[in-house]
């Protein structure tokens, strides 16, 4: 097989190619195969049959409905993306844009149609969740048109972002307390994502082998999330647990806090590496569990209501302010560019704003004037004589 092509030489000696046309009914893909004697050929066959079906369907879809569209859209580029993400996608596309654009066809979509839009959604959601939409109508816009008659981005600047939270060093030291005093799993798990900075995901999905205390790192492979049942039948559960890659499609290793070492030793020796991190069992704890445990957490400890991935903010700024480089950061977080990190995830406070303002050095202006005057002073004249001499 020729590698990214879905070319290969049959037994017979001739050359097949197949063509992905999307998934039928049950799921499965749908191919169309192309045969020939040599491979060049059965090549040719293969590109000059993709151009034509592309040209079918932009033919078609561009005159089509924009939910007609934006679904075909979703079903063929399902196979490139995590199931969460489709899952992302696809939740945005009925509950924002759909229920806006559901009369529309899609050579009616321009700028003023998109303004209008997020003029309405501006002012009900986040910057994440506009970025979401944007990727959402570029990505239906491109497959349907093979090219993008609007600009998604024009507006996204304006929508003001809400500051995101972080523990005060006050809730730090009342959480952390709190966790001394326990004894079990779940706080160990809360524990060890504020001083790591992993997600939610990535913790719920951490077994006892990820835990390499002899290199004293933490190795990140996968991510557990309850995801919607796609190809469910009637008696089939509406979701399901999904373990995958992280984020970004990268598996990292963080260096392990020296505070964490003593504790994860202390416990690794009880369980098998098998057994997952949080549950001591073949058993993962969801995410919406693990939630429902640290909302307990912070309200015993007396702390605001927060949100889990709020450990991961504190981690990531308390390491700012303590000096660590930036580049050593973002690959700790899992971030697919230095970018990301600074305009996510830290968000430097006014009291280390203070400290660092210091570090600004000027020379004593108040002195420098005086010496300078001293150097350059000259006798003023004190009579007509002396003005014409000096002229």
């Amino acid at each position: 097989m020729r590698t990214g092509q879905n070319i290969y030489k049959r037994r017979d000696g001739r050359w097949e190619a197949r063509v992905f046309l999307g998934k039928k009914a049950n799921g499965r893909p749908n191919f169309k195969y192309l045969y020939a004697s040599t491979y060049r050929e059965v090549l040719f066959q293969k590109n000059n049959y993709e151009k034509t079906i592309s040209l079918k369907s932009t033919q078609i879809l561009s005159t089509a409905l924009f939910p007609d569209a934006a679904y075909s859209w979703l079903l063929n580029s399902a196979r490139r993306w995590k199931p969460a993400t489709y899952m992302k996608y696809k939740n945005c596309l009925d509950k924002y844009i759909l229920p806006q654009w559901k009369k529309l066809y899609v050579h009616e979509i321009q700028q003023g149609t998109y303004d209008r839009l997020m003029e309405v959604l501006l002012q009900q959601l986040s910057g994440s969740s506009i970025q979401t939409i944007n990727t959402v109508i570029s990505g239906i816009l491109k497959y349907t048109l093979n090219y993008l008659p609007i600009k998604c981005t024009g507006k996204l600047s304006e929508h003001a972002k809400c500051p995101l939270d972080i523990l005060s060093d006050n809730e730090s030291c009342k959480l952390l307390t709190y966790l001394d005093s326990r004894n079990d799993l779940i706080s160990i798990g809360i524990r060890l994502a504020l001083f790591s900075g992993i997600r939610l995901g990535e913790l719920c999905a951490l077994t006892w082998v990820d835990v390499d205390l002899d290199e004293q790192v933490l190795h990140i492979r996968h991510t557990l999330q309850r995801i919607q049942n796609r190809n469910r039948l009637p008696e089939d559960p509406k979701t399901v647990l999904y373990i995958g890659s992280p984020k970004n499609k990268r598996e990292r290793s963080i260096p392990l806090h020296p505070q964490m070492i003593p504790i994860l030793t202390k416990y690794k020796s009880r369980y098998q590496t098998s057994y997952y991190l949080l549950s001591g069992t073949l058993s993962p704890v969801e995410p919406r569990k693990m939630t429902r445990h640290f909302k307990k957490i912070i309200k015993s400890c007396c702390i605001r209501d927060l949100h889990f991935h709020t450990l991961r903010h504190t981690f990531a700024t308390r390491c700012v302010e303590s000096g660590m480089q930036i580049k050593a950061l973002s690959e700790m977080l899992g971030h697919s560019t230095v970018k990301i990190t600074m305009d996510r995830y830290v968000h430097l406070s006014m009291s280390f704003k203070q400290s660092q303002i210091t570090i600004l050095q000027f020379p004593d202006s108040e002195s420098k004037t005086r010496q300078n005057f001293s150097q350059t002073e000259r006798k003023v004249p004190e009579n007509r004589e002396d003005i014409e001499g000096l002229s």
